[in-house]
């Protein structure tokens, strides 16, 4: 049962699970936060006191960021039932990593 003439069985019996988007979510905003800083510090260099830099820099970058380790610590517990640990702990690596770099260049200010 469930054998095709082939002898292969269909798709939906290979057991695939389903994807841990929090993990694969989580890892992927640090990079679209750094995306966002990179052309804001391209676009608008010099321009430290204009209201949209503090609200980027304040705002939305440190709420995209915890977003991304919120993500990556939700993941963590559903890594035995759905995998991709890989992208699950290269996340939360990757976010704290940024937020100490974000943290840094507000000393830096």
């Amino acid at each position: 049962m469930g054998k095709s003439e082939s002898g292969l069985r269909p798709m939906r019996y290979r057991g695939f699970r389903k994807t841990n988007h929090p993990a694969i979510i989580g890892f992927l905003i640090p990079f679209v936060v750094a995306a966002l800083a990179s052309t804001y510090v391209l676009y608008h260099s010099g321009d430290l006191i204009s209201f949209g830099f503090w609200v980027c820099f304040l705002v939305i970058i440190p709420l995209m960021l915890l977003l991304g380790l919120f993500l990556s610590l939700k993941s963590i517990p559903l890594i035995k039932d759905r995998g991709d640990k890989d992208y699950a702990y290269s996340g939360l690596v990757l976010n704290i990593f940024f937020i100490l770099l974000y943290l840094a260049s507000l000393i830096y200010l």
